[in-house]
């Protein structure tokens, strides 16, 4: 988990930002807007320390009380961020964690206890139904290296939220894929090229299509070609023109922006910090230009 703090304590660092920038502590997420996403017997054992051991290893984490509170800390903090947006305080903001998209309703995976980005989807339905409905969507755009498959199964048929997820084809989760609104499998050792034309191709035609009121940016890292598990070959220049190229379409369609942490597994992981902090950064860049203009 040092990668949360090096990724901020290297964002805080950096004096261009000061500015343009602001770091807050994230709340813990309410039991009652989990409950709105998560089932009820799930959410029960997680918070009575009862999870089975099967359960613990599908999860990939013991449990500890740590585990439960950051785990609402990065919930709360993409909740925040969706309100900050939707209010109109700013037309993006993001947590430094979260995207922990292989969480379903009723159980954990792949190392994701809640999935953020589906109870901030559902937080958005309730509290703003003029903004976010079926005929202005919510885009869950998932662009870390593996599929968003808790994200897709929980919005199955959903026409308010429509699911995206650009990922390796031959990784993670091999068992439990999911159906996603849009799928695109990449092959082992996509890299720089080929990645960007994918969403060249698929940027517009996501905006043209469903006209979102809000996206979701699961901004994982782990396509780089340094990244331990991930088997593409995108490099940190790539993975930076990849945001500027999201950044860009929601700018260009004044549609507010919720940036989360995702994936990234370098080892050493200076380079999967590096691409974190430069997803955060380049936000911090793009948008302060919008709102100075």
């Amino acid at each position: 988990m040092d990668k949360y703090r090096s990724t901020r304590l290297l964002l805080q660092s950096d004096a261009s930002l000061d500015r343009i920038l602001a770091v807050h502590p994230a709340p813990l997420d309410s039991l009652e807007e989990l409950q709105q996403v998560h089932e009820e017997g799930y959410l029960a054992r997680l918070f009575s320390h009862s999870l089975s051991p099967q359960e613990q290893r599908t999860l990939g984490f013991p449990w500890s009380p740590q585990l439960l509170l950051r785990s609402q800390a990065s919930c709360g903090g993409t909740v925040a961020a969706t309100h900050a947006v939707l209010m109109g305080l700013r037309q993006a903001a993001g947590v430094l964690a979260g995207g922990t998209h292989h969480a379903f309703r009723g159980h954990g995976e792949g190392f994701c206890v809640f999935n953020d980005i589906a109870v901030a989807a559902t937080v958005a339905l309730a509290h703003y139904p003029t903004i976010c409905n079926a005929v202005r969507p919510i885009l869950a755009l998932d662009l870390d290296v593996h599929q968003g498959n808790g994200t897709a199964s929980i919005f199955e048929g959903d026409p308010r939220v429509i699911t995206f997820s650009a990922h390796g084809a031959n990784n993670y989760p091999w068992r439990t894929k999911m159906r996603s609104d849009h799928d695109v499998e990449l092959p082992d050792g996509t890299g720089d090229a080929a990645y960007l034309a994918v969403l060249e191709e698929w940027l517009p035609r996501l905006f043209d299509q469903h006209r979102p009121s809000l996206v979701l940016f699961q901004a994982g890292v782990d396509a780089l070609k340094e990244d331990s598990f991930g088997r593409l070959g995108m490099t940190r220049a790539g993975m930076l023109r990849r945001n500027n190229m999201v950044y860009s379409t929601c700018i260009n369609n004044n549609v507010p922006l919720v940036i989360t942490m995702g994936g990234g597994y370098s080892r050493p992981p200076d380079a999967s910090i590096a691409a974190h902090a430069d997803v955060y950064r380049s936000a911090a860049y793009r948008f302060s230009m919008v709102k100075a203009s």
